[in-house]
């Protein structure tokens, strides 16, 4: 058998054989080109940790946001029954109601109307005719 042309040399950290070596330098050339050259401002001047502050700052607002608007614009709980003064008021607006529509499918009551009450964040003030005529009205005040 003939020795083997390959011979192994040490490149860096790792043993390359020498018909990789050609592979090896057009691959370091190759990354050195992907290389940022000139990064410019913005990564030069980048800091991580005013990042995340700022992140921070801008999360806290959004929660606070979320949870101001939620706890103001729910009229309902998550049974259905009105936050202000926990009455399970029917949507035909009839106090003595005890359900007139069919069974809601998400919550199975008949007092919810097209759309189901719990957790709603709009209540029926009054129910019309075409003409303009009130059938019945909300029996109390709800407040915004």
């Amino acid at each position: 058998m003939a020795p083997s042309r390959k011979a192994k040399i040490w490149q860096g950290s790792s043993i390359c054989i020498i018909g990789e070596k050609d592979k090896f330098q057009k691959l370091e050339k190759q990354l050195k080109c992907l290389a940022f050259q000139n990064p410019g401002p913005q990564v030069a001047d980048f800091n991580p940790e005013t990042r995340q502050q700022k992140k921070k700052a801008c999360m806290s607002q959004m929660k606070q946001n979320f949870f101001y608007e939620s706890k103001f614009t729910k009229k309902y709980d998550k049974y259905g029954r009105l936050l202000c003064n926990g009455m399970d008021l029917c949507d035909c607006l009839e106090v003595d109601c005890l359900g007139c529509f069919y069974p809601c499918p998400k919550c199975n009551s008949n007092k919810c109307g097209p759309e189901c009450r719990c957790n709603r964040k709009w209540v029926y003030d009054a129910i019309e005719t075409e003409s303009g005529d009130a059938i019945s009205v909300l029996p109390f005040f709800v407040p915004d």
